[in-house]
């Protein structure tokens, strides 16, 4: 078990944050392009959900999951989009995403100097996300 990368999207769609640990295979289009990707899947996926839903009210995705990896997803009422993929046995993803929020919070929000308007250059938030992510059970 493995955790590969996490995306962190805006309100607006822009990839403020991308962090990569064992990503094992190389992309073959530009990075901007694979955010525009990863953002319209989520995107199709919550409007597919909303669709064939039998319930009222707003459908929500947890994962999106293949034979070689799963694509974890959680999303704040602000909009935010935090997307971890893992390896599909990674366990214990959804508590680890309430983690990274919980340092996003803390390092980002509360701090009157980071905006998430722009890449997020904090360094106390990348030294707390590396720690949590490499020191989750999930994490080989």
């Amino acid at each position: 078990m493995t955790l590969y990368n996490l995306y962190v999207f805006n309100s607006k769609g822009e990839c403020i944050c991308y962090k990569e640990w064992k990503r094992e295979n190389k992309r073959e289009i530009t990075q901007e392009g694979e955010y525009k990707l990863i953002y319209g899947l989520i995107l199709s996926l919550r409007s597919f959900a909303q669709r064939i839903s039998t319930k009222d009210g707003q459908q929500y995705i947890k994962y999106f999951n293949t034979s070689g990896y799963k694509m974890n997803y959680m999303e704040t009422a602000t909009g935010l989009k935090f997307v971890l993929n893992s390896d599909p046995d990674a366990i214990g993803i959804p508590e680890l995403l309430r983690t990274i929020y919980s340092i996003f919070v803390e390092t980002v929000v509360k701090n009157p100097l980071v905006t998430t308007e722009t890449t997020i250059e904090s360094q106390l938030f990348h030294s707390r996300l590396d720690n949590a992510i490499k020191s989750h059970h999930s994490f080989v």
